[in-house]
């Protein structure tokens, strides 16, 4: 009888200590919306140059898309900037957003290295465009985003465009491949 006492209590505890262990909710990374203030475009240009950062940005946008809004993280420095023909202020559901973050130039792929990438996909496209190495991945999965998946289906253009140790990475759901040339193809500071 003790032995069989002993083991419920032995056995009482570990049970206890592993459900002690298990997590109660799951842990997601916090919405860019609770991270961020949403700024005017001299806010922005502002706080990068604090940052001595010199932001690009497109000059020759498709057809009705303009800026609507930009998301500013100070620290580190990460903008949305959000462009919308419809006057959507939503980054997950625009049709076009852009995400400026700098970037350790170690980090910063060549041309040639976005080539070899490229080489292994289908969908994945390596340009430089005016010396910037750009990766166009045109069938990129939205991931868990159900915003966007549910506005634009499960797959839409991402574009990594890195100048001057700052990465800039185009959402385009609604550009072809042409259009993102010309998009890339026109950002100046």
């Amino acid at each position: 009888m003790s032995i069989a006492l002993s083991m419920a209590v032995i056995l009482s505890i570990i049970l206890s200590t592993s459900i002690s262990l298990e997590p109660t909710t799951k842990s997601e990374p916090p919405d860019f919306y609770g991270t961020s203030k949403e700024v005017t475009f001299e806010e922005m240009i502002e706080v990068a140059n604090k940052n001595k950062l010199f932001i690009y940005l497109p000059t020759d946008l498709p057809e009705n898309l303009e800026l609507v809004t930009i998301y500013l993280k100070e620290n580190p420095f990460i903008a949305i900037i959000v462009y919308s023909a419809e006057g959507n202020r939503d980054y997950k559901t625009a049709e076009l957003t852009l995400e400026i973050a700098p970037v350790d130039p170690k980090w910063i792929p060549t041309f040639s290295e976005l080539q070899s990438e490229a080489e292994k996909s289908e969908d994945i496209t390596a340009r430089e465009i005016n010396t910037w190495p750009v990766k166009i991945h045109e069938n990129a999965d939205i991931g868990g985003n159900s915003e966007s998946r549910d506005k634009y289906g499960d797959y839409a253009l991402l574009i990594y465009t890195w100048i001057e140790d700052i990465n800039y990475v185009y959402f385009a759901p609604t550009l072809n491949f042409e259009e993102a040339i010309v998009t890339i193809g026109s950002m100046q500071k």
